[in-house]
């Protein structure tokens, strides 16, 4: 027992006097993969090979350890946390030091006695005047055993073909890490914008990490879905296994534009320098500054009027502000674009900044459209209203002979007018979308539109500053009413 107890203690020593570099990349989904790489000199044989400092959240049955000249024949990852629990249980068959309270005089009372046992939290001591098992007191302890650690240890057993220095390497998942996309834009003008892009990294692991290499990975990587695996003791047995491989504060980096790697249908980013991260602690790092992106604005607002029905008028209607990009870089673009949070702002009469919206785009790809929704734009309103309405025909039918309901077809023209004000700085594009029902058709309109998605007609307005544009419209389509006697 003290011989194992005393080469464990030797393979620990030498763990810690290695320094083993980091590398962690981060999935969007509280998900990371750690890596660790030390050299070890492995005698030939069985040897006792251990890494201090894993995550607390590390997921056991995604462990590997490999390298070349070496196979596995077992591994475990153990978090023997340090409290007084464990500190009973591994100190059972030791002498300890006692404490007590004289509750006469208030004055403290040390002894020494043998810990028998423990139920985890009360010892049962052997001192030389007989056996305690309800001690009011407590136990005291000289030192902590190796075994115990505020981080889980991962061991293992590798047999080397030969004594030599080998390389051995750890990875693992592990919770507790994510990381997310945010990009601030400036307008400049009516065409143009700044695009600013940094990413938001997050520990919560319970380690810290020095001078780690950071990746971040970008997409929807599948994972098993599951309860989040609490850390226990996990065995791998393998007759031929063999690897063969060739805080809570704030801060802020800076990093030239980061160009991610195609990886399989993702994408990889690589920090271009080495960063601490401590646990709780969150990074922001720049990784993009575009000064000059193209943009199109657009204010979409679909119609109230309801042909038919009791919908005739709206007055004072807002459009939705709609921003289009194109990810090329002949428009200020054409990087691949992470996903996450668009803040916007413009600058007032004063030349003061302000927020004007925000919203979220999902990974988007070279080449790629697409828009951002900042909400309505209150510098454009719209009234509409069927001026109006004629019937122009009539048919009465039965469906069946048998039916005692008579179906009455009329059709009717609908004449409608539309006014958008623009009371902005800017020249304003408005996309007026009017939803049409059962075969009505546009047959007049004073402004040419074009047929839209499904049952959409649309037209498309500009509108200068402090302008009012009047569309005119005829639509013609008919109703059926059902007349039962």
């Amino acid at each position: 027992m003290k011989k194992s107890l005393l080469m464990f203690g030797v393979s620990l020593l030498f763990a810690q006097s290695v320094c083993a570099s980091d590398e962690i990349t981060i999935y969007n989904k509280n998900l990371a993969l750690l890596k660790k790489s030390k050299d070890v000199y492995l005698s030939a044989g069985v040897n006792d090979v251990v890494f201090e400092e894993v995550a607390k959240t590390a997921i056991d049955r995604s462990v590997l350890i490999y390298g070349n000249g070496f196979k596995v024949l077992e591994q475990s990852l153990d978090f023997k946390p340090i409290n007084y629990m464990n500190l009973l249980k591994e100190n059972v068959g030791n002498k300890v030091k006692t404490l007590r309270i004289n509750k006469a005089n208030g004055e403290k009372e040390f002894d020494e006695a043998v810990l028998l046992a423990t139920d985890g939290v009360n010892p049962v001591l052997k001192f030389d005047y007989g056996i305690e098992t309800r001690f009011d007191g407590e136990v005291l302890f000289d030192n902590v055993p190796v075994m115990l650690s505020n981080n889980p240890l991962l061991k293992a057993k590798i047999e080397a073909d030969n004594a030599d220095m080998k390389s051995v390497n750890l990875a693992y998942l592990a919770n507790g890490f994510e990381w997310k996309a945010n990009y601030v834009a400036k307008i400049k003008d009516a065409e143009n914008l700044e695009l600013l892009g940094r990413v938001v990294v997050n520990n919560h692991s319970g380690s810290d990490y020095e001078d780690a290499k950071i990746n971040l990975m970008a997409g929807e990587v599948n994972t098993v879905k599951e309860v989040m695996p609490r850390l226990k003791t996990m065995m791998v047995r393998s007759n031929a296994l063999m690897m063969e491989a060739d805080g809570m504060a704030n801060s802020l980096v800076m990093a030239d534009s980061i160009e991610p790697e195609s990886l399989n249908g993702f994408y990889l980013y690589s920090l271009p320098f080495n960063v601490s991260l401590k646990d709780g602690e969150t990074k922001m790092v720049s990784f993009l500054d575009e000064k000059n992106v193209k943009y199109k604005k657009d204010n979409v607002l679909f119609s109230d009027i309801s042909f038919g029905v009791n919908k005739s008028e709206f007055k004072n209607h807002h459009p939705d502000m709609t921003y289009k990009f194109k990810n090329v870089k002949d428009e200020g673009l054409g990087v691949i674009l992470a996903e996450g949070q668009v803040s916007f702002y413009d600058e007032d009469k004063n030349k003061s900044l302000q927020f004007i919206g925000e919203d979220k785009i999902k990974n988007v790809a070279k080449g790629e459209e697409f828009e951002l929704n900042l909400g309505k734009n209150f510098d454009v309103f719209v009234n509409g209203k069927i001026k109006d309405m004629q019937k122009i025909s009539e048919r009465k039918y039965k469906k069946n002979p048998s039916d005692r309901c008579i179906t009455v077809e009329s059709m009717y023209l609908y004449d409608v007018a539309f006014e958008v004000i623009n009371s902005g700085k800017y020249q304003t594009m408005l996309v007026l979308k009017q939803p049409l029902y059962n075969d009505a058709k546009i047959v007049k309109e004073s402004i040419k539109g074009e047929k839209g998605e499904g049952n959409i007609y649309q037209w498309k307005l500009d509108v200068k500053p402090d302008e009012k544009v009047v569309l005119d419209i005829a639509v013609k389509g008919h109703l059926d009413v059902r007349d039962c006697m």
